[in-house]
């Protein structure tokens, strides 16, 4: 939705409503709390041995990997069923994170927005003889 004939309270008043929750964003993100910048995968394999159940089509697994990067590296390592729970709430804690930080982001895109709508609204004309071309 653009509409970009809105009247000075009314920008005033969807700025201020964003400015709000834009508070409320920053109070979250600075009571977040410890977190891991990692990301976690399940995975099934299959050990080809003999008369394993695996080349009935039931795999072995689920076992769990953690994926974090160092560097312009991505590394992996094994993720006992134990530490999941344990490191879930920390990787949790990193996405809603940066879900919030985008939210942020959008919500002072969205006043940016109206601030130049404002601009818009108060410039002033170009007088007449700024405009016209000399003459010789």
């Amino acid at each position: 939705m653009k509409r970009e004939n809105l009247t000075e309270e009314e920008i005033k008043r969807v700025i201020y409503r964003l400015r709000k929750e834009r508070q409320l964003v920053e109070t979250y993100l600075l009571n977040t709390g410890k977190q891991l910048a990692v990301w976690i995968t399940r995975q099934y394999t299959y050990c080809k041995k003999g008369n394993c159940k695996c080349l009935r089509g039931y795999p072995h697994g689920p076992f769990y990997y953690l994926f974090y990067q160092e560097g312009d590296k991505i590394c992996h390592r094994y993720l006992p069923e134990e530490k999941l729970k344990q490191i879930e709430k920390f990787t949790h804690c990193y996405k809603v994170y940066n879900q919030q930080m985008a939210r942020m982001n959008k919500i002072n895109e969205e006043i940016e927005r109206h601030l130049r709508i404002h601009q818009r609204n108060n410039l002033l004309p170009i007088p007449g003889l700024i405009r016209e071309k000399k003459r010789k």
